[in-house]
């Protein structure tokens, strides 16, 4: 949901390694695909499966995105595999990275934030990318406030932990009232600060510590983000597209 292959696949590209995202109904909501034009989409998961034995000659290495039960089924092909693990599958299913890691065709496992590796301990940590030509700085008057993206069944929650922040914050459903990826910049450059709050969904939900992708992108187009009672005004250049690329490429040229 947070683009990463769409986003890890645009700069691998940009670098010399082509490649292509292969995705279902069930992800992509915020149209991170439609942006870099680099996705096909196929049916439900069943088809992906056939799209992707049909494209076997064209891929040299194939990469799962907390996909278990196409990883398995597609382990027979003998491609040389990654797999990533991006949050809660892993948080609520540790031995999934056992059932992961017996795979014969994967050869690295990554993680996309370090809470993560307590579960999976010989995983590299890949830092979510930041796409830099398009989450910058834009000269604009600003909201006197803050705003948090969250989901609608976070709101109470939200409401909350955000009650006594010093500025006035603006929540927003994320899924009910959907944003273009490529609608983003603009947004995010419009508040004076970002309100970070990102949940593991348990009953209470926890927050998690790490910046969620939305922060780190508010970073990028100059935006402070205040997060689990620390504020952030520098952006982490370990989370550009090109540094976490050329990290992953390197991962897999090994």
């Amino acid at each position: 949901m947070a683009g990463s292959a769409s986003i890890t696949s645009h700069m691998c590209t940009k670098l010399g390694h082509p490649s292509i995202v292969l995705v279902d109904d069930h992800v992509d909501a915020w149209d991170h695909g439609e942006y870099y034009q680099n996705t096909i989409m196929v049916k439900p998961n069943e088809d992906l499966v056939g799209a992707i034995k049909k494209m076997r000659d064209s891929f040299d290495h194939i990469v799962y995105h907390d996909r278990v039960t196409i990883a398995k089924e597609l382990d027979s092909l003998h491609i040389p595999s990654s797999y990533f693990f991006h949050g809660n599958d892993l948080r609520q299913q540790p031995k999934l990275y056992d059932v992961v890691w017996s795979l014969e065709s994967i050869d690295n496992i990554f993680v996309t934030t370090e809470d993560l590796l307590q579960f999976a301990p010989q995983a590299y940590f890949f830092r979510r990318p930041v796409d830099l030509d398009l989450f910058k700085f834009k000269k604009m008057d600003k909201i006197s406030g803050a705003l948090c993206m969250t989901q609608e069944r976070y709101y109470d929650e939200v409401v909350e932990i955000t009650k006594d922040f010093d500025l006035p914050v603006q929540i927003v459903d994320r899924v009910n009232h959907r944003i273009k990826y490529k609608d983003m910049p603009l947004l995010l450059n419009s508040y004076r600060c970002y309100y970070d709050i990102k949940f593991q969904p348990k009953h209470p939900p926890v927050v998690i510590p790490e910046l969620s992708q939305t922060a780190l992108q508010a970073l990028a187009c100059g935006t402070n983000v205040f997060s689990n009672g620390i504020l952030f005004t520098k952006f982490p250049e370990e989370h550009s597209d090109e540094v976490a690329c050329r990290e992953f490429i390197s991962v897999l040229e090994e």
